[in-house]
């Protein structure tokens, strides 16, 4: 029996320019929409059989429409999503989602924030701080 292949970090979008800041004039490629279709196209094509999707845009909408598209795709075994870390009801947000099975990780994308101390800020990291207490 062959192992499972997995692609631990892939992205799906519906794509706009204003959700999207991060997807620059140049990047023709990717300015599209990468929907389950097109995952399935490209797993195909690779040789794999279930993936792990990553948020692309820091939302909690992402974070939900990933958990329903998890939740109604054998293939799809997990989401690494986005909460507010920096967030004072980061303990709901976190409570919520710990809930549900199918939420791997969150990540926060520090490099598209205008303040470069954000890592060093003390409602970050009590954020970062609740991630320990929710799992």
């Amino acid at each position: 029996m062959r192992e499972e292949r997995i692609d631990s970090h892939h992205h799906l979008w519906r794509y706009s320019p204003k959700d999207y800041p991060w997807i620059l004039d140049g990047m023709d490629s990717i300015r599209r929409d990468f929907l389950v279709g097109d995952l399935q196209q490209a797993m195909e094509e690779g040789g794999i059989d279930v993936v792990v999707t990553v948020q692309a845009r820091q939302s909690v909408v992402e974070t939900e429409w990933l958990l329903d598209l998890v939740s109604r795709h054998e293939f799809m075994r997990g989401v690494v999503g986005w909460v507010p870390l920096a967030d004072p009801a980061v303990a709901s947000h976190l409570e919520k989602y710990a809930a549900n099975p199918k939420l791997k990780a969150v990540r926060h994308v520090l490099h598209d924030e205008s303040d470069d101390s954000y890592i060093l800020r003390d409602d970050f990291n009590r954020g970062i701080a609740r991630l320990r207490n929710s799992s």
